[in-house]
């Protein structure tokens, strides 16, 4: 029995090794020195972690416990030198490779979990499981070709060999025989067993550490970095399987949030000029369209290429959030209003879902078309599309048979955007009235396949946006190459919009799905910027009634579709949960906020867990790091707008309570 407890206290302390070391590394990766004034916080942060990694190590390490608990239980027979050998082998072989498989599954979510916010700046969450419905193969060529997979598992294999001589060596100790009294043996092994549910459990309420309390610090950053990888990955997959089971509130919970908060359904206002026009739209969601490296651009360094003229014409707002940090998610919440993230592919993909976007142009009598440079089987979007009522679709497949040259941009994920451009360009053309068209970019995704033909010279980048891309230069220069590109061809289809003969007739909109990903964190003064991405619009001068523009208004994708209802329709009638036009006077205080799924804002400051930030200036997302603490609406406003967001598609989808 006391081999088996060796084994498990020695593998339960190298294996805290290997996570703490993730923690160290990630410590120096992600979190600036400067960015907790109490150093006490570094301190809790490694100590919980242990805490922790003793929680999953006790519940792995289970099976351990029970063969010492059956070798004390058969120790007063005598058996045969032979059998006892045979029983050593077959044990030693069964808890080298348990061991080795622990080992593996440690290392490898560490490195996951290291990746993961390099990339997303989250724990392992819900979206990762979205990416089982996507391009696997490119996903696969992605990880090979960026990151050093050959090494990690080299490293691992090593780590493996040593473990199992690590357990030779605990196995084959020579041990002085111990003889105890009974009642001192029921003793210990009462202590032994209390001790190990207080490992399974911990003594107090954070040492549990549990998807509900894990928080421990006001920064995300050190909460994500102190979780046990493997622990995290189970919460994400548990709330995953619970998400396909779609719990909603009650109708009368979700009847005292509307009092709370405000109501989701509306008409947009009577509008004459729509009315005679019936202006088509095209909103377009631009692969990693984010601010933070837009706010790099400048006469120098010009980052948004043909775009940047239109910015500086046109209507844009830069104090606004993307709904989620996904292209699915943000997809899923703008253009079928589902904070379901997988409805796509879930049970609901055959049910139709009403007041949507979609429903309400085809109720307006607007022929609605989806145009993506990516393939229309991404997340079965297509299938999906077509039982909402969308009439045509196009993808990469159908652009690549109109438009020869295409095939060779082809990245893994989809073609170059000028090809869904001058697509959308000949519909618009053909349809200057009566449609919406949606469309869907790829080109500043990787990996990037990025064409070279009139992009602005790259010369000299700032320092300063070269240190948020901890990437060699190689990568570095594709990034911004491919923001660049992606920002220039929209640019240059405008310049042709506003040239052509219907260019009065046609309202365009555009925003980001989410930041651009690769880059690093200022968590300083990026609570919120760092989420941010434009919401453009070009309207033509017969349509621009009686509009109230604040460039400095905040907002989200909730508000683009109240927006472009009140442009481009009269008398709608319409879902939003909390969105409004941004372009009409503020009527309602309650309206006047910005939300993404990490964090949001109102006119007051930035709000993240349980605490408020001020903001630099009344000009920017970007904040002070001065801390404010909550009334009772804000502490409580995000949980509550979700759990009003779940409640009105699981009314939609019929299966509210």
């Amino acid at each position: 029995m006391r081999k088996i407890l060796l084994q498990i206290i020695i593998f339960t302390f190298l294996f805290i090794i290997v996570f703490t070391v993730n923690r160290i590394l990630m410590q120096i990766g992600f979190i600036p020195s400067n960015l907790v004034s109490d150093k006490s916080e570094f301190a809790q942060m490694y100590l919980l972690g242990i805490f922790h990694d003793i929680r999953f190590l006790s519940v792995a390490f289970l099976p351990f416990l029970l063969c010492a608990f059956i070798t004390l239980f058969f120790s007063q027979i005598k058996f045969s030198s032979i059998f006892k050998e045979r029983i050593f082998k077959i044990y030693f072989i069964l808890s080298s490779f348990y061991i080795v498989c622990i080992a593996f599954l440690s290392l490898g979510f560490s490195y996951a979990k290291y990746y993961y916010y390099e990339i997303y700046k989250s724990k392992f969450d819900i979206f990762m499981f979205s990416l089982k419905d996507d391009n696997t193969k490119t996903i696969l060529d992605i990880i090979y070709n960026d990151y050093p997979i050959l090494k990690i598992f080299v490293f691992m294999f090593i780590f493996g060999f040593l473990c199992i001589f690590i357990n030779s060596k605990i196995l084959r100790l020579k041990l002085r025989a111990i003889k105890l009294k009974f009642p001192i043996l029921i003793l210990l092994n009462l202590i032994l067993i209390g001790s190990y549910i207080v490992a399974l459990r911990g003594p107090f309420k954070h040492v549990a550490i549990n998807v509900q309390n894990y928080s421990f610090s006001e920064f995300s950053v050190l909460n994500d970095t102190m979780l046990n990888p493997i622990m995290a990955f189970s919460w994400a997959f548990k709330q995953y399987r619970q998400e396909e089971s779609f719990k909603a509130i009650s109708s009368l919970k979700a009847q005292e949030l509307k009092n709370k908060l405000f109501d989701d359904l509306y008409t947009s206002p009577k509008n004459i000029q729509a009315e005679k026009i019936h202006p088509s739209v095209f909103i377009n969601l631009m692969e990693s369209f984010g601010l933070n490296l837009a706010d790099f651009s400048n006469e120098e360094h010009n980052f948004l290429g043909a775009l940047k003229s239109h910015f500086e014409k046109d209507f844009v707002f830069k104090r606004f959030l993307s709904a989620y940090n996904g292209t699915i998610p943000s997809f899923a919440n703008l253009f079928f209003i589902s904070p379901y993230q997988n409805i796509s592919t879930s049970k609901f993909q055959k049910t139709y879902l009403d007041l949507t976007p979609i429903a309400v142009y085809k109720k307006a009598g607007y022929k609605v078309i989806f145009v993506s440079a990516g393939n229309g089987s991404w997340q079965n979007v297509k299938n999906y599309l077509s039982v909402l009522g969308v009439d045509e679709i196009i993808d990469e497949n159908v652009l690549m048979k109109e438009y020869k040259q295409a095939k060779t941009s082809e990245n893994g994920y989809g073609i170059a955007d000028k090809y869904l451009y001058k697509k959308v360009y000949e519909l618009l053309q053909k349809n200057p009235h009566n449609t919406l068209i949606i469309g869907l970019t790829i080109s500043n995704h990787p990996p990037y396949k990025i064409a070279q033909e009139g992009l602005p010279k790259l010369e000299n980048i700032p320092q300063a946006l070269l240190n948020l891309l901890p990437y060699d230069k190689n990568k570095q220069e594709n990034i911004i190459k491919a923001y660049t590109y992606a920002n220039n061809e929209f640019g240059k289809f405008l310049d042709k919009v506003k040239q052509s003969s219907f260019k009065d007739s046609v309202i365009i909109a555009a925003t980001g799905d989410h930041r651009v990903r690769e880059m690093g964190i200022d968590l300083n003064s990026q609570k919120a910027f760092a989420y941010s991405v434009p919401f453009y619009l070009y309207i033509p001068k017969i349509l621009q009634n009686n509009l109230y523009y604040d460039k400095n208004r905040l907002g989200s994708h909730k508000d683009i579709f109240p927006t472009l209802y009140a442009l481009s329709l009269s008398n709608a009638h319409y879902l939003s949960v909390g969105g409004r036009n941004m372009l009409a006077k503020p009527i309602n205080k309650k309206l006047e906020f910005a939300f993404n799924d990490v964090v949001w804002a109102d006119n007051d400051g930035v709000y993240i867990g349980n605490k408020g930030y001020f903001f630099e200036n009344n000009n920017t997302l970007k904040d002070n790091n001065k801390a404010f603490d909550l009334d009772a609406y804000h502490k409580n406003f995000a949980q509550f707008y979700k759990e009003l967001n779940f409640y009105q598609l699981a009314q939609r989808l019929g299966v509210a309570n």
